[in-house]
């Protein structure tokens, strides 16, 4: 019995490295170089696939957000993590280590959750080199409205798009690279 979810994942995987071969031979063109020299085939497919899947992914995701809670993934990234946090505060420090955006753009992240009255910035009493962001009852209020629709927009968009078979691989290849390239 075939599976038409696995058969349509298998062609898109399928086009996607034919994709991708050809961009890594015009990239080696256009640079002048064999880039098989530097960089094995395999490791470049996988690391363009892995470059079109999350910003195809991530576009999606955040205009669904969009569309429907009027934020962005990055903003529900962050009400996120500080509705997993203790007291739902966290050091800005420590947020910038675990959000889906750079440091320098947490800031300004930060600067509109507050402006729309979800997280507060306060800076700690004891310590003035740090601030804490704290997640407010309506920033909780959004973040428990939005994280039906989206998790199940997750569920729909990848993990319905991987064989579950293969979710323990992917999450510890995945883990494997996080490590390895902790700041």
């Amino acid at each position: 019995m075939s599976n038409p979810a696995s058969e349509r994942a298998a062609a898109g995987a399928r086009d996607a490295a034919d994709h991708e071969s050809s961009a890594l031979s015009s990239m080696s063109e256009a640079a002048g170089f064999s880039a098989d020299e530097i960089i094995a085939p395999r490791v470049a497919d996988a690391w363009l696939a892995l470059l079109v899947a999350y910003g195809r992914l991530t576009r999606a995701l955040s205009n669904e957000l969009m569309e429907s809670e009027r934020m962005s993934l990055a903003d529900f990234d962050v009400l996120a993590q500080l509705a997993r946090a203790p007291e739902r505060r966290i050091r800005m420090s420590e947020l910038a280590d675990h959000v889906i955006i750079s440091k320098s753009g947490l800031t300004r992240r930060i600067d509109r959750l507050s402006a729309s009255g979800w997280v507060s910035r306060v800076r700690c009493a004891t310590d003035g080199r740090v601030f804490w962001a704290t997640l407010t009852p309506a920033g909780l209020k959004a973040f428990r409205a939005a994280a039906p629709g989206h998790l199940a927009s997750v569920a729909s968009r990848f993990g319905a798009a991987v064989p579950s078979a293969d979710l323990p691989h992917l999450h510890a290849a995945l883990n494997a690279i996080a490590a390895r390239n902790r700041d």
